[in-house]
């Protein structure tokens, strides 16, 4: 039964589930859940690499290493980009775990096009927000006061919950290289 899961297919949609579950319910992403799904993370992704290879149908240690090699690679490059977002306040810690989490489960290529799909949704996701809060205006000032004095002191930014825009891009990720990934 574990090896008929499509395992590259679920595992990081149902971590930015999870998270983004918790980052809307509390408005952080909290350290345990992350330190939960790790061991569980990491299991799967060397399971499901080295899981029935070859006409044996037999189990292989070493191409689960190099499931969690590969997955290892990603999670370097996914600190690499998230955490002089993180020191530039445009995501949050919990995001910068987030990232590396779901970047176990997948490809350094397949990290950076989820990532790229990311930004649009965010934007998105921050303007819907900014809609609904009733914003807009001071959405607008900021605007006018970031063209022309080039500052950003004083102003007051939006957050929304990053990992929702992740989730999302993670679908959109999915519906580009469709269901057969």
């Amino acid at each position: 039964m574990f090896s008929d899961i499509n395992w590259p297919l679920f595992l990081p949609g149902i971590v930015l589930l999870v998270a983004s579950i918790d980052d809307l319910r509390s408005r952080k992403i909290h350290n345990h859940l992350i330190l939960f799904m790790l061991p569980f993370v990491l299991m799967a992704v060397f399971l499901s690499h080295g899981m029935w290879v070859g006409s044996t149908g037999g189990f292989s240690a070493s191409k689960g290493f190099e499931g969690l090699l590969a997955g290892g690679f990603s999670a370097l490059l996914a600190l690499l980009v998230g955490v002089p977002l993180t020191l530039g306040r445009i995501i949050g810690g919990g995001d910068l775990k987030l990232l590396v989490l779901m970047s176990l489960t997948l490809s350094w290529p397949d990290f950076f096009q989820i990532l790229i799909y990311s930004l649009p949704w965010a934007l998105l996701l921050g303007l819907v927000k900014i809609v609904l809060d009733k914003q807009l205006k001071e959405f607008f000032w900021n605007l006018i006061f970031l063209m022309r004095y080039r500052k950003i002191q004083g102003l007051k930014f939006h957050s929304i919950p990053f990992s929702v825009a992740l989730f999302v891009a993670w679908l959109s990720f999915l519906t580009v290289q469709g269901l057969n990934y």
